[in-house]
């Protein structure tokens, strides 16, 4: 079984560590909020718990030059079943080479969404 927590205290960092308790063996994962994922996350009451859960259990998209990780239901581990509400259908976009998360959101129909868009991310005019 592995275990997975959070280390980090600074509010702009989703640092966490992935550790199999058979061998004591761990990997460290590091993450940045960009000042626009940090605001809406807060404002989606979206926080890193939340997060590291999506990236670590999602469905992994690439599209657009980004990583889009989806948390869909049956995507869940067993033991967190009693959050299901709170974490089914969440979506973290992270850029793809710079380990940013880049925005979170909650949709019904995630997969359907990120399939749907375009593969090449169109620049402003």
């Amino acid at each position: 079984m592995k275990k997975t927590y959070n280390t980090s205290w600074n509010p702009f960092e989703i640092q966490y560590r992935v550790e199999d308790e058979s061998s004591n063996q761990g990997l460290d994962f590091l993450f940045s909020h960009t000042h626009h994922s940090f605001t809406r996350s807060s404002q989606r009451g979206i926080n890193s718990d939340k997060i590291i859960v999506a990236l670590e259990f999602g469905e992994v998209f690439y599209s657009q030059g980004l990583q889009w990780c989806v948390l869909g239901e049956k995507n869940i581990p067993t033991y967190l079943k009693h959050k299901k509400n709170q974490l089914m259908n969440t979506v973290v976009i992270v850029s793809g080479d710079s380990n940013q998360v880049i925005t979170c959101y909650r949709c019904t129909k995630p997969f359907k969404n990120i399939k749907t868009k375009s593969k090449i991310l169109q620049k402003a005019s």
